[in-house]
């Protein structure tokens, strides 16, 4: 398909590794695929110790010795209903070592006025211990769908709803079909790590991955139209090298899509596309012929690749939008700075959230883990116009990095009035940095996960880690940890500035025409807000070929031609900024 790439890729010069320097990248390494039963290490377990140091923002609504949530994309953990009430899970463990210890999913639910099913504590879901990887959505009547799976020496995926009326604590348990078509007697076709989704006619849809010791995994979908009692057969979607595929439901028709990191390399993780498939009425679907490759990355000969996180989410105009990370990756090996990237299906474009970091690093982020990851979604309906898209996503640094190594995450926000063309700059919403801290006295703020519906305030779940790192990854170790609920004001209603505006739109670059050029082409743009603008073009290594403009301008319609007969045939970026807003496309030069 074609697209519009609005992102500029800058790249530093290598450094080389050594004991003194730190690396700007780090070995290829492929990750054990988890098996979502892993026994955790032995040891003792550090309880929560309120204010030792710093203390997060939120309020408590339960607490787990698990921290990780999930495998790959963090999921939907809390939903907002449509009477205001609103419901949270995650994956509890209050006990240690797993095994012997339970584990369980939990969930909280407080009402429009503020009272809570069990405030600060919340209460058990699931029948089966070794439940967990789990995340939500709303059926009608504001009751809660929880989706999970068990894994205990046989895997299944259960979804479980509340009875009516909700915030009661009780629970209808409906197990989902997990296979498909065996590949080898020692992997069965078991699909596990449910992601789920509730659509407008009350269908519930999940979407799941296979769990082998095979390289390959096999994607799954399933739905069900009577509320989980029965289901169609698994459809195979794709193989994956990671795990991490989401789904989601429109808010105003009956169209469902499933986002996934798409395979290019069937010999590393590390090498994928972004793509997604969509049903206008949820039932019809056509897993081989359906296929949108957002990225095509290697088409378009770009060295950047996708990871294992993402989200997709449609609008209130009825739009996909999806968010992932991605990285260079050379001979050299895995650059340390990620991009986050945000798709419309409106405009076809992709833009650039941010980037992390802009010098050489190490790695401390832990397994499976980027410098920004995690990401999640949320739609703020602007009537009229392009919807507000938010994103949150756990952000690392190694300014903030705990005795054990490991570094402390920050929730992070940025947000688009526009439908996803220009970006606010990030917020750090936590901000509990804790440098150095030793176990039971951190603040890593991870596996956050937004509402998606944004109203008055963004609605945020996520793990107050008090010792950074994965403890099934055996990174650090055990402690007691709050689920906390944030809320944060939405800039888009409340005026709120700070480090933050409400995002007028200041220009809009076109795209340059004829592209591909020969020997000139012309680069049309428009400007509303009176400012300071520039306008530069890039070539692939990052450096600045051409200054086109540099000066005040003052709103209206401009047009500048590049000569580009100085430099040879390639792709190059061309920029427009003004201020901390700026858009970016790309032009191919064919001579």
């Amino acid at each position: 398909m074609s697209k519009l790439i609005t992102v500029l890729i800058l790249i530093t010069a290598f450094v080389s590794a050594s004991s003194t320097e730190p690396s700007q990248t780090m070995p290829i390494v492929e990750y054990e695929f988890s098996t979502g039963n892993e026994p955790l290490p032995e040891g003792p377990v550090y309880p929560y110790q309120p204010g030792t140091i710093t203390d997060s923002p939120g309020t408590i609504v339960g607490y787990t010795i698990y921290d990780q949530q999930t495998n790959g994309s963090t999921g939907n953990r809390i939903a907002i209903c449509d009477d205001g009430s609103k419901y949270f899970c995650w994956m509890s463990l209050l006990d240690y070592p797993y095994p012997p210890a339970t584990r369980h999913v939990y969930y909280n639910w407080v009402d429009p006025q503020g009272n809570w099913f069990a405030e600060g504590e919340g209460g058990q879901v699931s029948e089966n211990s070794g439940s967990g990887y789990t995340n939500l959505d709303v059926m009608d009547n504001n009751i809660g769908a929880i989706f999970y799976h068990w894994s205990s020496g046989v895997s299944e995926n259960y979804v479980s709803t509340e009875w009516d009326p909700p915030g009661m604590g009780f629970f209808t348990h409906n197990q989902a079909p997990n296979e498909v078509f065996p590949q080898t007697p020692n992997s069965p076709g078991i699909i596990i790590w449910p992601y789920g989704t509730v659509d407008n006619n009350n269908n519930i849809h999940m979407v799941a991955t296979e769990n082998t010791s095979l390289r390959m995994q096999r994607m799954g979908y399933t739905r069900s139209v009577d509320s989980g009692l029965t289901w169609t057969d698994v459809e195979l979607v794709d193989t994956v090298m990671v795990l991490g595929s989401v789904i989601d439901a429109s808010p105003v028709s009956d169209k469902v899509v499933v986002a996934y990191s798409k395979t290019r390399d069937t010999t590393s993780q590390w090498e994928n596309d972004i793509a997604y498939i969509a049903s206008d009425d949820g039932l019809t679907w056509d897993f081989h012929n359906d296929i949108v490759n957002i990225t095509n990355y290697y088409e378009d000969d770009d060295s950047l690749l996708a990871y294992t996180d993402l989200d997709v989410i449609i609008d209130y105009d009825d739009y996909v939008h999806a968010v992932w990370n991605a990285q260079w990756i050379t001979d050299e090996g895995i650059y340390y700075r990620t991009y986050l990237f945000h798709y419309s299906e409106e405009t076809g474009q992709i833009t650039e959230i941010c980037h992390r970091p802009d010098s050489s690093w190490y790695s401390m982020e832990g397994a499976w883990n980027r410098s920004v990851c995690k990401m999640n979604m949320g739609v703020f309906e602007i009537p009229g116009g392009p919807d507000g898209i938010f994103v949150t996503w756990s952000q690392f640094d190694t300014s903030d990095v705990s005795n054990g190594g490991f570094g402390n995450s920050e929730i992070y926000m940025a947000y688009s009035a526009d439908g996803g063309t220009i970006w606010s700059e990030p917020l750090n919403l936590t901000n509990s940095i804790t440098p150095g801290c030793v176990t039971g006295e951190c603040d890593s703020d991870h596996w956050s996960s937004l509402a998606d519906v944004v109203d008055d305030s963004l609605h945020i779940i996520y793990i107050n880690d008090k010792d950074a790192g994965s403890i099934s990854k055996e990174e650090g170790a055990a402690t007691v940890n709050p689920v906390r609920y944030l809320t944060y004001p939405n800039p888009l209603t409340t005026g709120i500035d700070n480090e933050l505006d409400a995002l007028p739109a200041a220009f809009r670059l076109g795209q340059n025409y004829p592209n591909p050029f020969n020997a000139n082409t012309e680069i049309p743009f428009e400007i509303y807000t009176a400012g300071d603008i520039s306008l530069d073009v890039f070539d692939l290594t990052g450096a600045k070929v051409a200054n086109l403009v540099d000066e005040y301008l003052k709103p209206g319609l401009y047009q500048f031609t590049w000569y580009a007969g100085h430099v040879g045939s390639g792709i190059y970026y061309y920029k427009l900024r003004t201020g901390n807003k700026f858009q970016t496309k790309k032009g191919v030069l064919i001579k």
